[in-house]
C-alpha cells in the first residue's frame, strides 16, 4: 500500500514520480492541522480505506488555511496523479463566490446586500480548474470565509475536473466536532469493507413541488425504472414512493423510510431552508371542525405578528366575519400553534438522536446543504450511527425544474457517488460524506467508474458504449461524446427524435441545449412534443428562454391542450407571456430609452430579464448600456444580457456587446461585457 503525505505548497515534482507508474485513480483527503492532530489515527485509517477500495488515498494537510493553497495542490495532483476527487475533512476554508450567479440554477440576489448572504458558498473553487477567480478578501468575522470574484476571462460554465465532498459536522448536541468526524470516518471504513448491491430506492414528493403534478411524479418513477432495471425485474427490489399528503403529517413516515436499512438511495424532492426540510402543508380534511381549527391557527398567527393587536383583531373580525373567540387566545396558544406548523416538516431538533440508513440521500431542496452555517440539516444524515454515507444538497436556493436524476443509474454500475455527481454539479450543489463510496457493480463487464477518469477523451471507447444496452451508460457515452465534440448535433437530434428510451431522449435534448447551436429550436420542438413529462417541461422552459417565433405554435398548443400536465402548463404560460407581450409590456420596454422615465423603473425592467430574457427589449437595453452615465446600472445591464444564452437573438446580443466593448473606456463595464460575451459564446 502506498500512502503520500503532503504539506500544501511543498514542491510537488516528487508527486509526479510517485504516481508515474501507478495506473489507479487517486482521491485526496484534505484536512486542517488541528483536525489531523486531534484524530490522526482515524484520518489515517480512512485514507487507507480508499487504498483498499481500489483507488489511491492521498493525505493533504492544510498548513496555510487559504483556499488558493489547497487549489494549487489539488490541481498539481490532477495533472500528475490521476486525481479523481477530494474529500475535505474538518475546518477547510470556504470559498464565497461572487459575480457568478449564472453558474447557479436559481440564486439571484443583489450583491449590495451583506456579503455573507449575497455570496455563494461553493467548492467548485476546488474541483473545476478551468474556472478563474480573483481573490477579494477574508471575512472579518468568520475566518474560514474567503471571498472571490469570477474572472471575466474564465470559462463561464461548470464542468468539474474532479469531484469534491465535505465532512463537516453540524452542531450535534453533546458531541465534540472532532469526535463527530472521527465517528463518521470509523463508520465509513467499516461500511466500505463490503460492497452492497442496490435494491431499494425511495422517492418522496413534497408539498408545492413541481406544481404537485401527478404526471411529473408518475413519469419520474417510470424513468427510474429505466435507469435501475432491477426495479422491474428483480424480486424483492422496491421503488417506494411517498407523497406529502399520505398522512396528516408525513414527517414520521419519511424518517422511517430513510431509516430503513434496506433503503439504498433516497431521492427527496421538497422545499427547504438551512434548518428544515419543508415537507407538507395544512392537512387536507373532510371534517368541518378541522378546517375551523386550522382557520383559528391561521388567524392567531396573524394577530401575533401584528404591531397593533387590537386593530388587527378588529380588521379580521370585520373582513372575514371571524368570531372574537377565535382570536382572544392568540398568545396563549402560541406554543401549540408552533408545534402544529413544525410537525409538517423535518427540523433540526427532529434529527437529534435520529439514525439514517439510506446509503445515499439526495436533498433536492433549497439551503439544506448550507455548510457555511454552524448548523445545517444535511449534515445530520451522515453524522449519526446509521449507514448513510453520502448526502447531496444545496448551499443556497435551487431551481425546481432540473434533471435531479441525470445519470443516477451509474451508481448501479459501480460508479462512486462523486464520479456520478461530478457531471451534475452547479455552483450551489454539494456532496457531504465520503464521495468515493460506491455500490457493487451490477455490470462487471464495464469499469465505468475508472473510465470516467482515465478514458474521458477516448471517443472510440464511448462510441462503442452508445449501444451497450444499459441506459445510463449509453446516456453517459452520449454526454461525453457531445462534450468532446465527437458527435454532431444532427446525430444527437436523431437520438432525441427516435430513441425508444425516455432517458436517452432527454440526455440528447440536454446535450443540444448545452451546445445551444442552430439545432436548438428543433430540439425544443421535439422535446415539447415528447411523451416524457420532464423532457416536455424542460423543453417548454427553454422555449421561453429562446422565444424563437418558430416555437409560438407549439407553445400555444401546450397552453390550450386540456391534457397538458400541471407543471408543463405552468412553463407554457410563462413562455406565452414572454413571447406574446402585452402592449403595456412593449411600452415598458420602449420606455427604457425614454428620458421621461425614472431610472428606478428602468432598473426593475432590466433586472426582470435575468429570468425572462425577452427578445423585445434587447435593442433598448443595448442602447441604454451605450448611453447611460450610471456605471453601476451599465454593469447591471451588461450582466443581464449575459442571461440570453438560449435566445434566438443571441447573435444580436453578442454583436451589440462587442461593438460597445471595442470603444469602452470604463474598466468595470468592459470586464462585465467580456464576461457576458464569453457566456453567450459558450466559452
Amino acid at each position: 500500500m502506498k500512502r503520500v503525505f503532503l504539506s500544501l505548497l511543498l514542491c510537488l515534482i516528487s508527486v509526479y514520480f510517485i504516481f508515474a507508474k501507478d495506473s489507479r485513480t487517486s482521491v485526496a483527503v484534505v484536512t486542517d492541522k488541528v483536525t489531523y492532530a486531534t484524530i490522526k489515527s482515524d484520518i489515517d485509517a480512512f485514507v487507507a480505506s480508499i487504498d483498499n477500495d481500489g483507488k489511491q488515498g492521498i493525505l493533504l494537510i492544510d498548513s496555510w488555511g487559504h483556499p488558493d493553497s489547497i487549489r494549487v495542490a489539488l490541481h498539481n495532483l490532477y495533472n500528475t496523479g490521476n486525481l479523481e476527487g477530494a474529500i475535505l475533512v474538518g475546518d477547510i476554508p470556504i470559498p464565497m463566490i461572487r459575480d457568478a450567479q449564472h453558474l447557479t440554477t436559481a440564486f439571484k440576489m443583489s450583491q449590495k446586500r451583506d456579503w455573507k448572504e449575497s455570496s455563494v458558498p461553493s467548492d467548485r473553487f476546488y474541483d473545476d480548474f478551468d474556472l478563474k477567480f480573483n481573490y477579494i478578501k477574508q471575512d472579518a468575522d468568520i475566518k474560514l470565509f474567503h471571498y472571490y470574484s469570477l474572472d471575466a476571462n474564465s470559462t463561464q460554465h461548470i464542468q468539474c475536473d474532479i469531484y469534491s465532498s465535505r465532512i463537516k459536522p453540524p452542531m450535534v448536541p453533546g458531541i465534540d466536532k472532532y469526535q463527530a468526524i472521527a465517528q463518521y470516518l470509523r463508520k465509513a471504513v467499516t461500511i466500505k469493507q463490503t460492497k452492497k448491491q442496490m435494491s431499494d430506492i425511495l422517492y418522496f414528493a413534497g408539498h408545492g413541488y413541481n406544481s404537485e403534478s401527478y404526471n411529473a411524479r408518475i413519469d419520474e418513477a417510470w424513468a427510474l425504472r429505466e435507469q435501475f432495471t432491477f426495479l422491474g425485474t428483480q424480486r424483492g427490489a422496491d421503488l417506494n414512493f411517498i407523497n406529502f399528503d399520505f398522512d396528516k403529517f408525513v414527517r414520521d413516515r419519511l424518517k422511517s423510510a430513510v431509516a430503513d436499512p434496506e433503503t439504498d438511495l433516497s431521492i427527496l424532492h421538497h422545499h427547504g431552508s438551512t434548518d428544515a426540510q419543508l415537507l407538507g402543508a395544512i392537512p387536507a380534511s373532510s371534517v368541518t371542525s378541522d378546517w375551523i381549527e386550522y382557520s383559528k391557527i391561521f388567524f392567531r398567527g396573524k394577530i401575533r405578528k401584528a404591531k397593533d393587536t387590537t386593530a388587527s383583531k378588529k380588521y379580521y373580525m370585520q373582513q372575514y366575519d371571524v368570531p372574537e373567540s377565535w382570536l382572544n387566545d392568540a398568545f396563549a396558544k402560541e406554543a401549540s400553534d408552533s408545534t402544529f406548523y413544525a410537525s409538517m416538516d423535518i427540523n433540526i431538533p427532529d434529527m437529534y438522536g435520529y439514525t439514517s440508513n439510506s446509503r445515499v440521500v439526495i436533498l433536492d431542496a433549497c439551503f439544506n446543504g448550507a455548510f457555511c452555517e454552524n448548523d445545517y440539516i444535511a449534515g445530520y444524515y451522515i453524522f449519526n450511527p446509521g449507514n448513510t454515507m453520502v448526502v447531496k444538497a444545496n448551499s443556497v436556493n435551487t431551481l425546481q425544474d432540473t434533471w435531479t436524476n441525470e445519470l443516477m443509474g451509474l451508481m448501479n454500475a459501480g460508479v462512486c457517488v462523486g464520479n456520478w455527481a461530478r457531471g451534475e454539479l452547479t455552483l450551489e450543489s454539494h456532496l457531504f460524506g465520503d464521495a468515493s463510496y460506491s455500490f457493487k457493480n451490477a455490470y462487471p463487464k464495464y469499469d465505468i467508474d475508472n473510465a470516467i477518469v482515465t478514458k474521458k477523451a477516448d471517443n472510440k471507447y464511448w462510441k462503442k458504449l452508445l449501444d451497450c444496452g444499459i441506459i445510463d451508460i449509453q446516456a453517459l457515452a452520449l454526454k461525453t461524446l457531445s462534450e468532446n465534440n465527437a458527435i454532431s448535433s444532427d446525430e444527437i437530434l436523431k437520438i432525441e427524435d427516435g430513441n425508444p428510451s425516455a432517458v436517452m431522449r432527454l440526455e440528447a435534448f440536454m446535450s443540444l441545449k448545452r451546445r445551444a447551436d442552430n439545432r436548438l429550436t428543433q430540439a425544443i420542438l421535439l422535446g415539447m412534443d415528447d411523451s416524457y413529462e420532464l423532457l416536455q417541461r424542460l423543453a417548454t422552459l427553454t422555449a421561453a428562454k429562446s422565444s424563437d417565433p418558430a416555437l409560438a405554435e407549439a407553445v400555444n398548443k401546450i397552453v390550450s391542450d386540456p391534457t397538458t400536465s400541471a407543471r408543463v402548463n405552468f412553463q407554457g404560460k410563462v413562455a406565452k407571456d414572454i413571447m406574446e407581450p402585452t402592449k403595456a409590456k412593449l411600452q415598458e420596454f420602449k420606455d427604457l430609452t425614454s428620458e421621461k422615465v425614472v431610472e428606478k423603473e428602468k432598473k426593475f425592467t432590466v433586472s426582470a430579464q435575468r429570468n425572462n430574457c425577452s427578445p423585445f427589449c434587447i435593442d433598448e437595453m443595448l442602447q441604454l448600456l451605450k448611453e447611460s452615465d450610471n456605471q453601476a446600472f451599465r454593469i447591471d445591464i451588461a450582466e443581464t444580457l449575459g442571461w440570453y444564452v438560449y435566445s434566438y437573438r443571441r447573435a444580436d446580443v453578442i454583436t451589440g456587446c462587442e461593438k460597445i466593448l471595442a470603444v469602452e473606456q470604463d474598466k468595470a463595464v468592459a470586464n462585465e461585457l467580456t464576461k457576458t460575451i464569453n457566456r453567450l459564446k459558450n466559452k
